[in-house]
C-alpha cells in the first residue's frame, strides 16, 4: 500500500484549509460594504487653549460631559466611529475626504446623538450629546446621530470628528459640522451646563467659540 508521508499530509491539510477559508474573507467584505463598521477608536478628546489634551466622559444621565479631574474619572468616554456607507451625508460633501457614520460607546452599548434634533428646528435652539440606544438597523444612522470623520484634516493623525446635521438649520451660517462649544475664559475648556454635571453643548465649527473633536 503506497503511504504519504506527512510533510505531504501537511501540505495537502493547509490548500483544503485555505480554499474553505475564501468564502469568509468574501464575506467579511461584503459586510464592511453595506454595514456600519469600526474604522476608527480611541477615546472622545479635545484640546485647550495651550494644546493641552483632556478626554470626555459621561455623567449619571449618559450625558457627554467635561470633568476637571477626568484623569481620575471611571467614566472617560472610550468610542468607536463606524463608519456607514449606507448612510446619506447631511451636508451633501459626498466628494470630500470625510466618512458618514456614528460614534458608538461599547461601555454603553448606545451611540452619540442629539435627540433634541428631531424635536426643534430653531436655530437659537442648543443641542446637547447624550448617549442613546444605536438605530436597530446596522446599514444606516438616525438624523440625530451622525458624524463625520476627517482622517487627514489637518495631518495623518488628526482624526477630527464632528457631530452632523443639515446645514443652517440648527445655526444660521453653518456648514453643518459641529464641535463642543467652549468657555468664555481663555483657556478655552468646554462649556458646561450649570446644573447638569458637567453636559457640554453641541456648537457649530465656524464659530470662534467652538473646538473640534478628536478620537485618539
Amino acid at each position: 500500500m503506497f503511504l504519504l508521508s506527512i510533510s505531504t499530509l501537511l501540505l495537502l491539510a493547509a490548500a483544503t484549509h485555505s480554499v474553505l477559508a475564501l468564502p469568509v474573507e468574501d464575506s467579511s467584505i461584503e459586510e464592511r460594504s453595506t454595514h456600519c463598521h469600526t474604522i476608527l477608536k480611541g477615546h472622545l478628546v479635545g484640546f485647550d487653549s495651550r494644546q493641552k489634551q483632556f478626554t470626555f466622559v459621561t455623567n449619571s444621565a449618559n450625558e457627554v460631559a467635561y470633568d476637571h479631574d477626568w484623569k481620575k474619572s471611571k467614566h472617560q468616554l472610550y468610542v468607536h466611529f463606524q463608519q456607514c456607507p449606507k448612510s446619506k451625508d447631511p451636508i451633501g460633501d459626498e466628494d470630500s475626504t470625510g466618512f458618514v457614520g456614528r460614534m458608538y460607546v461599547p461601555a454603553l452599548n448606545g451611540c452619540i446623538s442629539s435627540p433634541a434634533y428631531l424635536q426643534s428646528t430653531s436655530a437659537k435652539a442648543n443641542y446637547y450629546p447624550v448617549i442613546k440606544p444605536c438605530d436597530a438597523t446596522t446599514r444606516s444612522v438616525a438624523e440625530d446621530a451622525l458624524w463625520k470623520y476627517y482622517p487627514d484634516e489637518v495631518s495623518e493623525d488628526s482624526n477630527s470628528v464632528y457631530w452632523s446635521a443639515q446645514p443652517n438649520r440648527l445655526q444660521k451660517h453653518c456648514d453643518g459640522l459641529y464641535g463642543y462649544k467652549t468657555n468664555s475664559r481663555s483657556d478655552q475648556l468646554p462649556y458646561t451646563r450649570p446644573g447638569h454635571h458637567g453636559a457640554i453643548e453641541f456648537h457649530c465649527h465656524k464659530k470662534a467659540s467652538e473646538n473640534r473633536f478628536f478620537v485618539q
